[in-house]
């Protein structure tokens, strides 16, 4: 009779064993020999190897809208801004919902980014309860990484990134867009 339980038991755990799953993990190389783990390789990389992972969860991952309700974000920013503009950027890479807050000339905006960061820095963006100030592509997928936000292709863990170009400045009267720069360059 002792042995019932025990064989029941072990029955059981088998059973649930059974319905573990394993997610596969893709060994990748790029051109310069740096490894990263995938669920596939991005062109540009090599495949090195793969590996089956067990007791990853069966959970269905949390829709967009979940992970936003959860953890969203906010980006106070004010016009001209170039390091708001790349923030902006970065999430709309990612296709990241967010709040944008103009600060420049609103008090009740400007009183809650110094509530909820204390102080008044843009661009700040908040990630949850996560803050950020500044520009950092890295903190910024980072924080959402944290959050449980999907990688994007931009982002560390997904295609590799261009580097984010900054704005071209606006061309004087006389000027095509570009030639400003290209002229500056010969000049120095």
């Amino acid at each position: 009779m002792d042995k019932l339980p025990k064989l029941t038991v072990t029955a059981l755990i088998l059973l649930l064993a059974g319905a573990v799953d394993a997610r596969t993990v893709v060994e990748c190389v790029d051109a310069e020999g740096n490894v990263s783990f995938r669920d596939r390789c991005p062109p540009g990389m090599t495949k090195k190897g793969e590996k089956q992972l067990r007791g990853v969860s069966s959970q269905p991952e949390p829709s967009a809208a979940d992970i936003a309700a959860a953890n969203p974000v906010t980006v106070y920013v004010v016009p001209q801004c170039d390091a708001c503009d790349l923030v902006r950027n970065a999430l709309d890479s990612r296709d990241i919902p967010y709040d944008l807050r103009d600060v420049q000339d609103d008090a009740a905006a400007q009183e809650e980014l110094r509530g909820r960061s204390g102080g008044l820095t843009v661009p700040t963006t908040l990630v949850g309860d996560r803050v950020l100030t500044g520009y950092s592509r890295d903190a910024i997928d980072s924080a959402l990484r944290q959050a449980g936000y999907p990688l994007g292709e931009d982002a560390p863990g997904g295609s590799p990134a261009a580097p984010a170009a900054a704005p071209a400045a606006p061309a004087t009267a006389g000027e095509t867009p570009g030639t400003a720069a290209a002229g500056a360059d010969e000049a120095g």
